[in-house]
């Protein structure tokens, strides 16, 4: 399915993907954006949209992206309709402390069983693949 901003998440302008997931992952992302700002409203703070900056990958999109990023994984489970990344760079104002509260639902999901998660320091993001259920 497409996915395209909404209350929710921001889908940045895609470079090296494009906004398409299988309806499992495109769930459990606005699950993640939805218990993001039920965080923030918990915390009393400011609600912000979580930032999508790659989702999808054709074959091509992989080996143009192998060139410039040593991450990028000719087998890239972005291919698959199932995996997305969330920036906690671009999260504006605050970034340690809505940094920390990304994970904190993330974690939660994680253990939920909805989704692997791995943290991408150099790139400063979250690299979330949804599971089967």
């Amino acid at each position: 399915v497409e996915i395209k901003t909404n209350d929710y998440y921001e889908v940045e302008e895609l470079t090296h993907s494009i906004p398409y997931l299988v309806p499992e992952a495109a769930n459990l992302l606005e699950d993640i954006g939805k218990n993001f700002q039920d965080s923030l409203k918990n915390l009393n703070a400011s609600i912000y949209k979580i930032k999508v900056t790659s989702v999808t990958r054709t074959v091509a999109d992989v080996k143009k992206l192998r060139k410039r990023n040593t991450n990028s994984s000719l087998n890239s489970a972005h291919q698959y309709g199932t995996t997305f990344d969330v920036s906690w760079v671009r999260l504006n104002i605050d970034k340690d402390r809505l940094k920390m509260v990304l994970a904190s639902v993330l974690r939660d999901l994680r253990r939920a069983d909805r989704c692997y998660i791995k943290h991408e320091r150099k790139q400063g993001c979250f690299h979330i693949t949804a599971r089967e259920l």
